[in-house]
């Protein structure tokens, strides 16, 4: 029964002892002065009983015995009091009882609302995992549509970048074109200039000829008629002879230098008729190759030409691809950032929903926690309240009983308080109860009532002293008593 304070809080034990205190001493001014001369009644008779003892001069131990006796006659009514305040206890542990099982109720409905907030808080766990799953996948699509672009922006440097190769193309084509063009009619006119002179030479070498011929045939015909004439007129003398042969053979050499030179003039023309026609033919050779050769450049930029048009073509398909890509790439991070600012409000709502309902889960946690130390300590404080009450109805059976027993026992038979059960010794002396006879200690025994017109101071026990005197606390308000 000590465990019962030890294990009380502060707020049960002045409940309990308010609740005690209050129900013991009287509510109004009547009961008080009714209980005070009750027991200035009971003090008078106590001390005429204690006069008439001293006027026979008996021994100490026979007043006190008398006292005791007289003083027991008359507390029937303080063990209707004590059972009244065993009732009391009973009604307290009985409402604590009631009490109990309304924190029982409220535990299981707050534990109920902690399932149901933590069912709460795993479809908010839920919610934000798929709030995460969307957000990781709207992360995704955002860096597939960023590469995407990314491509386009790469295929419209190269579109730019092969458009101006293909400009370039085009203009050095032009160019080209152009050149060949220039120096295609200026070696047209080059060989209709050679083929004018090539003409004109072959004219001029058939009138030399014409004229070679002529001269010869003249020649021969002057020489024959002049050695006609020279036959004809034969030298009479040998010098005119030898003179006219002279003069003959200088004249064929003179012709046949001519004929010489008619002929190296004629060789000449000759060669250099060759040389112009070797050089034509080169020319031609040349120009029939520079012709091929632009026949292949005006075919290979004819395909060129070809393949530009292609690919504008295609850089006009690829431009519309791209315009209506990015189109839809705009499009589609217009509706992802409006999805990604749903959900980071979503989530920022969750988040909040989620921090909110952990407070709360923490809140009823300790509520949960409070709630199962108080019905801890309202089950020992039951259980002691119960222990008490049968403690209180042994004691009180045992006062009951002691009517046909010797209040006053004798100090032989005690080697030991009958309380506290301390051991006596020489320094640690036997005392009775002035009221009920037991031998107990000094401790046990610390207690002081006033009796008799004197006042006299009497030794008793804590339970006597709550029976004698009304207006104090119990005696287990500062100590259990042992069972």
């Amino acid at each position: 029964m000590r465990r019962l304070l030890t294990v009380l809080t502060i707020d049960q034990y002045k409940f309990v002892t308010e609740t005690i205190g209050s129900k013991e001493r009287p509510t109004d001014s009547s009961q008080i002065q009714q209980q005070q001369s009750d027991t200035s009644s009971s003090i008078v008779d106590d001390s005429q009983s204690k006069e008439i003892s001293q006027e026979t001069k008996t021994t100490n131990k026979d007043d006190d015995t008398k006292l005791s006796a007289a003083r027991y006659h008359k507390t029937d009514s303080d063990w209707d009091e004590l059972l009244t305040q065993i009732t009391q206890i009973m009604d307290l542990s009985q409402k604590c009882c009631d009490k109990c099982s309304q924190q029982r109720e409220e535990n299981n409905k707050l534990r109920l609302l902690n399932i149901q907030k933590q069912e709460e808080n795993v479809q908010l766990l839920f919610d934000l995992s798929l709030a995460k799953a969307e957000n990781e996948k709207e992360q995704q699509i955002r860096s597939q549509i960023e590469k995407q672009l990314s491509d386009a922006n790469i295929i419209t440097d190269q579109l730019t970048n092969l458009t101006q190769k293909t400009e370039k193309n085009d203009s050095d084509l032009q160019d080209m074109k152009s050149h060949y063009e220039n120096l295609f009619a200026e070696q047209v006119n080059n060989i209709k200039k050679l083929v004018k002179e090539r003409e004109l030479l072959h004219l001029y070498i058939q009138r030399l000829e014409i004229e070679n011929s002529s001269l010869v045939k003249i020649t021969n015909d002057d020489d024959t008629v002049k050695l006609l004439n020279y036959s004809s007129q034969s030298p009479s003398t040998y010098e005119e002879a030898w003179g006219l042969i002279v003069k003959l053979r200088e004249q064929i050499i003179q012709q046949l230098k001519i004929k010489e030179k008619l002929k190296n003039d004629i060789q000449q023309l000759q060669y250099n008729h060759k040389a112009d026609l070797r050089e034509r033919e080169q020319i031609e050779h040349l120009l029939n190759r520079d012709l091929n050769a632009a026949k292949d450049e005006i075919i290979v930029l004819r395909s060129l030409q070809t393949e530009y048009e292609r690919v504008m073509s295609l850089k006009n398909n690829l431009e519309k691809q791209l315009e209506e890509r990015v189109n839809e790439l705009k499009a589609t991070k217009t509706v992802a950032n409006s999805f990604t600012n749903q959900l980071k409000e979503k989530l920022e709502q969750i988040t909040k929903a989620k921090d909110q309902v952990d407070e709360e889960n923490v809140t009823l946690r300790v509520q949960i926690q409070k709630l199962k130390i108080d019905l801890e300590n309202n089950e020992v404080v039951q259980h002691d309240f119960v222990k008490l009450s049968q403690t209180l109805q042994v004691q009180l059976e045992e006062i009951r009983n002691s009517e046909n027993e010797l209040r006053w026992q004798p100090e032989e038979d005690h080697p030991e308080c009958q309380r506290c059960h301390s051991q006596f010794s020489v320094t640690w002396r036997k005392h009775h109860c002035r009221h009920c006879g037991k031998v107990l200690c000094k401790d046990c025994t610390n207690k002081t009532v006033y009796t008799g017109p004197h006042n006299r101071p009497s030794r008793v026990c804590d339970v006597c002293y709550t029976l004698l005197v009304k207006d104090s606390q119990p005696y287990f308000h500062s100590s259990v008593p042992n069972v």
